[in-house]
C-alpha cells in the first residue's frame, strides 16, 4: 500500500462526500449539487489535504481559511476540518500523513494558528494541539426559574430566517470584538451554515427561530432557536437554544427571559454557552441552572512570534518563553515576549528562559482560556514560582473565550 496525499480536484468532490460521511458513520445528506455548492462556497480545494490508496480516497481533511478573534485582536487561522479515515485503513499512518502536510500547508499560507473541534479529545495533542477555549451544556427548569434582575429596557422581536443575516451579523461582530475564540463569519458563512435551516440539523426540532433584542431601534442581541414538542400527562416541551450572542447586558437578560418564557416548553437548553455566562447570576435559585463543561476549540500554534504579537495584554511584562515542539522542530525555540495593553513584540532570542512551554500548552495560554498556574501544576509548563506568577498575569484576560459554533 503507498498512500499518497495531495490536494482534492472538482471532480474527486463526490467522493470525497462519500469517504467523509462514511468516516463519520452517517449517509448523505441532501442532492449532491446542494453538497457541491456548499463546498464552493466555503472550502477551497487547494487548502485540503486527502489521502489517495491506489487513486482511491480513503482520507479526507478540509481547511477552512479563517480569523479568530484574540484577545483585543484576531489572528489568521487554518480551520482543520472533515477528518477522517476508512475503517480498512487505520493505523496505517493515513492521518499522520494527512495532518503533517495540513500543517506544513497552513505554515505556508501564513496562518499564525490552526484550529478544531476533535471529535475525538485523545487524538491531536500528539499534533500539538492544545485546548483553548471550553463550552458550557447549559440547562434551565423555567418553572422554578425567576429572574431577579427587574426590568430592561428595550424590545424583543422575530425576524424571519431568511432574511435575518442583516441584522444579526453585526451583533455577532460586535461581540466578536470583545470575545476571544470567535470565527469570523462572511455573508456566504452566515447563509451556508449559520442560517441554513436543513431538515437534518434539526433533530426532530421545529424550524430555526430568530429573535433579536433592540433599543432605541438598535440591535444588541440575538437568540436562536428552535422547540422540540413533548407531550405526557403534562406539555413538557423544550427550546433548545443553538446560539445566543448579547452585546449588552440588558440584551442578555432579555433574551434568557424570552426563552424561559415559551408556553408549554417548561425546559431550556443550551448546547453551548461561555464558561462565564452571568445566567445563574440572574435567577433566584442559580442551582436550577445546571451546567456541564466540554472542551470547544482546540489550537495549534504555527508561528509563536505571530501568535503572541495577535493579541493584547492586560499588563505590562516582559518574558522569556522556551517552547518546544516535537512534531515541527523549526517552530519551536526561545523567545523574547515584550507585552502590553497596546500590543506586543515577539522575537527569537537565545540563552536561558523563564518559562518552558510545550507548544499545546502555548495553545491554552493564547487567548486567556488557561491560567499558567494550573498548567504548572499539571506539568505542563515548568518555570520559577515568580515566573509563573507572572505569567498568570501576563496571559490571562478579564472575559474567557468562546467560540460558538463547530466547523
Amino acid at each position: 500500500m503507498t498512500i499518497t496525499v495531495r490536494p482534492l480536484v472538482d471532480a474527486e468532490i463526490e467522493e470525497f462526500r462519500s469517504c467523509l460521511v462514511r468516516g463519520f458513520g452517517d449517509d448523505p445528506q441532501g442532492s449532491a449539487e446542494e453538497f457541491r455548492e456548499w463546498f464552493a462556497a466555503l472550502v477551497p480545494l487547494v487548502r485540503s489535504r486527502v489521502a489517495f490508496d491506489d487513486g482511491r480516497i480513503v482520507g479526507t481533511l478540509a481547511t477552512y481559511s479563517q480569523q479568530v478573534s484574540t484577545p483585543g485582536a484576531s489572528a489568521p487561522m487554518a480551520g482543520t476540518s472533515m477528518v477522517t479515515v476508512l475503517p480498512t485503513h487505520r493505523r496505517r499512518g493515513v492521518l499522520r500523513s494527512m495532518m503533517t502536510a495540513h500543517l506544513v500547508e497552513a505554515r505556508e499560507h501564513g496562518d499564525a494558528v490552526a484550529g478544531l473541534w476533535a471529535s475525538e479529545s485523545s487524538i491531536y495533542g500528539r499534533f500539538g494541539y492544545g485546548v483553548a477555549a471550553w463550552r458550557q451544556e447549559t440547562e434551565l427548569a423555567t418553572s422554578a426559574a425567576a429572574f431577579v434582575d427587574g426590568d430592561l429596557p428595550g424590545d424583543v422581536a422575530f425576524v424571519d430566517a431568511a432574511v435575518a443575516y442583516d441584522v444579526i451579523a453585526p451583533v455577532y461582530e460586535r461581540v466578536r470584538g470583545e470575545r476571544p475564540g470567535m470565527l469570523e463569519r462572511s455573508e456566504l458563512w452566515w447563509q451556508h451554515r449559520v442560517l441554513a435551516d436543513k431538515e437534518h440539523v434539526r433533530g426532530g426540532a421545529s424550524s430555526l427561530r430568530v429573535a433579536v433584542h433592540r433599543v432605541d431601534g438598535v440591535a444588541e442581541g440575538y437568540v436562536l432557536y428552535r422547540q422540540k414538542q413533548r407531550w405526557a400527562d403534562f406539555p413538557e416541551g423544550e427550546v433548545r437554544v443553538v446560539e445566543l450572542a448579547a452585546a449588552t447586558p440588558r440584551a442578555h437578560g432579555a433574551l434568557w427571559r424570552l426563552v424561559a418564557n415559551v408556553d408549554l416548553y417548561p425546559k431550556v437548553s443550551a448546547w453551548n454557552t461561555p464558561v462565564d455566562d452571568e445566567l445563574a447570576w440572574r435567577v433566584a435559585e442559580p442551582r436550577r441552572v445546571l451546567r456541564r463543561t466540554f472542551d470547544s476549540l482546540w489550537l495549534r500554534v504555527l508561528d509563536v512570534e505571530a501568535a503572541l504579537t495577535s493579541r493584547a495584554y492586560l499588563v505590562e511584562a516582559a518574558v522569556t518563553v522556551a517552547v518546544r515542539d516535537p512534531l515541527i522542530d523549526e517552530i519551536g525555540g526561545t523567545f523574547r515576549l515584550e507585552a502590553g495593553p497596546d500590543g506586543a513584540e515577539c522575537r527569537r532570542v537565545s540563552g536561558d528562559a523563564d518559562l518552558h512551554v510545550e507548544i499545546d500548552a502555548l495553545a491554552s495560554l493564547l487567548l486567556g482560556g488557561a491560567g499558567a498556574r494550573e498548567l504548572a501544576r499539571a506539568g505542563r509548563i515548568r518555570g520559577t514560582h515568580e515566573a509563573i506568577r507572572q505569567a498568570t498575569a501576563v496571559f490571562g484576560w478579564d472575559m474567557a473565550p468562546w467560540c460558538p459554533e463547530i466547523f
